[in-house]
């Protein structure tokens, strides 16, 4: 009956296809078979041993509660906002969607109803995908996606590749380029390359990866044993565009390349913040002038410190992003933080260095602190190599650190290796200070300093590096 059927299909010969597709053809024809007695027998010694070691698992969660919850610290797991709304197009959510919607457009982890208009998304992997409602899409991380039903069109540059759209019938890794997902209301899936090469395989049963180049399409449908069906290509019913994206200008910007002087020049927004490198009265505590990463930059050694006076528009509290270029050598045996910049005045400040005095978080790495909270990443900095760093702020005063800050290291978000929770302080920064006058002070390169008042998006952030 199969043989017959494969030839009735115009299959040719049945021998070469896989063995998957003839079982599934197979099981079609012969429904479910009758239960026997050994299986049911088979099927409760498996269950009851399941069982057992869900309750061993249980018991062992209860007794061993992990320890960092009773010191007040917040779980590197934590992933506060994933995600931005940029820009809409008569964009309608789901009552309890739009409940879950921050003003600013930030998006938490979790299921979003789009009822009809579509919405750029902008992940802090620096993907981005234009979803078309109506659809159910779930945010998993910074770079990962569950698309149950709707239409998105996908744009993943070479920092953010790896970035996963996930369906009821497909997993789809991209490699850097742009493709689209048209999922129905069955779970049925069709993936459609327009650019660059993405890797996809069915969410169960076969399974095998299969990589899917520019100008070819693929259907995923319910038999789970079938291998992915090509479909005809059909990129240009896919949304490639949604408005335009707006350009984020730093408040002041420092890029340290002017040939002589004690002068350093402002190119930010405004052009208000020229400063002198000599402080009136300690020229032996300023930084000098070096070899930046691209064109000049400053070298600082210990107790060297340059003050960056800041008008009143300048809070704490408020959303904010850094991002500079620092080369620090090998510290072998350094047991103190080595702070690079502070921004706000000794007693409430940002405090930005690198991880050397704590036993907590990876040695070296990149640390932010604000009050009594802290989060620290995990890439070791100190390898004399020069390293983009910058951090973004969100700026919701309802929450904490744990989940308002994020890290960035050569353009790529940080993973929070340890972080702990903290409210942080109202007021006005007051200043920016690089390097310090005490034992924590910054040993090393500094080059291309910028400072945006409002948490800009991961390309921005991306786009200092280049």
């Amino acid at each position: 009956g199969v043989i017959a059927r494969l030839r009735s299909e115009g299959a040719g010969d049945p021998r070469g296809f896989a063995k998957s597709v003839l079982l599934e053809i197979v099981e079609e024809r012969e429904g479910q078979r009758p239960i026997r007695w050994r299986d049911l027998i088979n099927t409760g010694l498996i269950s009851a041993a399941a069982s057992i070691g869900l309750l061993l698992l249980l018991q062992s969660i209860v007794v061993k509660e992990p320890s960092f919850r009773s010191r007040g610290r917040v779980s590197a797991a934590v992933t506060g906002y994933s995600a931005r709304i940029e820009r809409s197009d008569n964009l309608v959510w789901a009552v309890e969607s739009a409940a879950r919607v921050r003003e600013d457009g930030w998006l938490s982890p979790g299921l979003f109803v789009i009822e009809s208009g579509s919405a750029y998304i902008s992940f802090n992997s620096g993907a981005s995908a234009i979803v078309e409602g109506p659809a159910e899409l779930s945010i998993e991380s910074g770079n990962r996606m569950f698309l149950k039903s709707g239409r998105l069109t996908a744009e993943v540059p070479s920092f953010a590749s790896g970035f996963m759209v996930n369906t009821p019938r497909l997993n789809a890794v991209d490699i850097g380029t742009r493709f689209g997902v048209d999922v129905d209301r069955e779970g049925n899936t069709e993936l459609h390359v327009m650019e660059g090469v993405v890797e996809v395989s069915r969410a169960s049963g076969n399974a095998v990866p299969t990589r899917l180049l520019e100008g070819l399409a693929i259907r995923a449908d319910g038999r789970t044993r079938a291998e992915l069906t090509p479909v005809p290509y059909r990129g240009d019913v896919f949304q490639l565009q949604l408005g335009e994206a707006t350009n984020s200008t730093p408040a002041l910007s420092y890029d340290f390349d002017e040939s002589s002087g004690a002068i350093l020049e402002d190119t930010g927004k405004e052009k208000l913040f020229d400063v002198s490198m000599i402080a009136p009265g300690e020229l032996d505590r300023s930084p000098r002038r070096a070899a930046g990463r691209k064109g000049g930059g400053l070298v600082f050694q210990p107790g060297e410190a340059l003050d960056i006076p800041l008008s009143n528009e300048f809070l704490l509290h408020e959303a904010h992003t850094f991002g500079l270029w620092i080369k620090l050598p090998p510290k072998v045996g350094r047991t103190v933080q080595e702070e690079i910049f502070r921004y706000g005045s000794s007693e409430s400040a940002w405090r930005i260095s690198c991880n050397f005095g704590s036993n907590r978080g990876v040695r070296g790495a990149l640390r932010v602190d604000c009050g009594d909270g802290y989060v620290i990443g995990s890439t070791d900095l100190a390898d004399g190599n020069w390293h983009h760093i910058s951090y973004r702020y969100l700026g919701d005063p309802s929450g904490d650190i744990a989940s308002q800050v994020h890290l960035f290291v050569d353009g790529k978000p940080e993973t929070i290796n340890d972080s702990r929770s903290g409210v942080v302080p109202e007021g006005k920064a007051g200043e920016v200070r690089l390097g310090g006058s005490n034992e924590k002070s910054l040993q090393g390169w500094i080059d291309d300093l910028t400072l945006f008042q409002e948490a800009v998006s991961t390309p921005a952030i991306q786009n200092l590096i280049e």
